[in-house]
């Protein structure tokens, strides 16, 4: 199972890593740069308004399908062509919600027709990770890792033609941002459904409200989780243009550093859905699930401390490389940002092994505490201190929720605290963080410095024995 999972993370981290960075600061960073702070952030403040309540067109169904699919198979078949017209009648209330609070928020016309294109989006990207929860459940991770960048993909092509080429005499307009999104969505989508058809026999969709009332009822623990955690991850972008009087120009500013934090969060995503239907197999045969949780702790935590403390030294440098605006608002709201990524890291390993073991009570409790958390802490630091506030908020809130869940991880499942890696998760940042104090002292260039830094960070991974490469080659080899 080791071997399963490392090959699988190691497809799908190669193609992501050559895509997604190519979009986002490639293309996504450029659109930024091209239209300005204030239009960017009232796009990103609308694209946050559609993520709100995005997970009710999904409603845990994903999760549960890629859970049930991965312990019998046999559920994909009873349940595929069910599932998708419930994802339908979802969709519908989703947007019918989502449409109210624009309402309530005074939108423009301009505005109200961006956000209902960019709720389109949010539907198609929903059905997307239905479609991608079945592969995963079937374990047909190389296909699921195809579909994890074929948008991405799309928009490179298509946005870099626009951005890059002089095809037209038009400056580049947001709303062909998203204009592009939608048609990349729905080539993926349909890619999607394509992959699924060899385990398709029979599809017949008909809504039945007696199999809706069943699912709904055993996904809303499932949704109510994924709910408080979107909600806590994307209330500050709002807050933030409601509670500040520079609001969109704020939320511009935070959006900059908020694009690191999204990637690398996309990044620890493809840890998790990896190992939720890894975990669901593993408990489903009562195996030990230690040694991949210990793995996937050591790979994840591992980068994502070294990325903080980067960041904390090199964060106005890497800003300053892909913006033409750098302002210490943004600087500071990356580096708070980047620390919340280590939370977010423990979330995905630790929160996704509750997921696998149905333990939804539990999660919903730390995500709903969380989601209280976040809200005071905007509500308290925004108006003085702007996009930092609202990135404290986000780090305060992350490292709460992941401690939260590692500590019931090791309580409930019986593990016991590993101080050996405890010692080398401290030994790895205090090293890493003298390293790089020390080199910032030196008459050395600004591109030498951050290159050098890093380098280092890599090369004490596995110096420093965290990342021990012969364990993870012998468990390449094995079954």
């Amino acid at each position: 199972m080791q071997r399963k999972f490392l090959t699988s993370l190691s497809l799908i981290v190669v193609l992501n890593l050559l895509v997604k960075p190519l979009y986002i600061f490639g293309i996504d960073a450029q659109v930024q740069n091209t239209v300005g702070q204030e239009l960017y952030g009232t796009y990103f403040f609308l694209l946050n308004v559609s993520y709100l309540f995005n997970l009710l067109s999904d409603f845990g169904i994903n999760n549960y399908q890629n859970r049930s699919v991965s312990q019998n198979e046999k559920a994909f078949q009873g349940h595929f062509d069910k599932l998708l017209v419930v994802k339908g009648f979802l969709s519908l209330v989703y947007a019918i919600i989502t449409l109210l609070i624009g309402l309530f928020l005074n939108l423009s016309e301009f505005e109200f027709k961006l956000l209902l294109l960019l709720i389109f989006n949010q539907v198609l990207v929903s059905f997307i990770q239905f479609a991608r929860s079945n592969l995963a459940g079937l374990h047909e991770f190389k296909r699921d890792s195809i579909i994890s960048v074929l948008d991405r993909v799309i928009l490179i092509v298509c946005c870099g033609f626009l951005l890059y080429g002089s095809w037209f005499d038009l400056p580049f307009q947001i709303a062909w941002f998203v204009y592009l999104q939608s048609a990349a969505y729905a080539i993926t989508l349909m890619v999607a459904f394509v992959m699924l058809t060899k385990h398709i026999h029979k599809l017949r969709l008909r809504f039945d409200w007696q199999y809706a009332k069943y699912i709904m009822r055993r996904s809303a623990p499932f949704a109510l989780f994924m709910l408080s955690a979107a909600l806590y991850n994307r209330v500050d972008g709002v807050m933030l243009r409601e509670l500040h009087d520079e609001g969109v120009l704020q939320v511009g500013y935070y959006a900059q550093g908020f694009r690191f934090y999204d990637a690398a969060s996309m990044f620890a995503f493809l840890f998790a859905s990896l190992l939720l239907p890894i975990y669901s197999k593993l408990l489903a045969k009562r195996q030990d699930v230690k040694p991949i949780l210990g793995m996937a702790s050591r790979l994840l935590t591992g980068i994502g401390l070294l990325g903080a403390i980067f960041v904390l030294f090199e964060g106005e440098w890497l800003l300053a490389l892909f913006f033409d605006e750098v302002s210490t608002d943004s600087i500071l709201a990356f580096q708070a940002l980047m620390l919340a990524f280590v939370g977010m890291c423990w979330f995905y390993i630790y929160g996704t092994l509750l997921t696998a073991n149905a333990d939804l009570k539990l999660l919903n409790i730390i995500a709903l505490t969380g989601l209280g958390v976040n809200i005071v802490i905007n509500v308290l630091l925004i108006p003085r201190f702007g996009a930092f506030g609202a990135a404290l908020a986000t780090m305060v809130t992350q490292l709460f929720c992941g401690l939260y869940q590692m500590v019931v991880v090791v309580k409930k499942f019986r593990f016991g605290w590993n101080w050996k890696m405890i010692r080398q998760f401290v030994l790895l940042a205090v090293v890493y963080l003298s390293l790089l104090y020390g080199l910032n002292l030196l008459p050395i260039p600004a591109n030498w410095q951050a290159l050098i830094a890093f380098c280092l960070a890599p090369i004490w991974l596995v110096v420093s024995g965290f990342l021990d490469i012969a364990a993870l080659r012998d468990a390449l080899k094995s079954g």
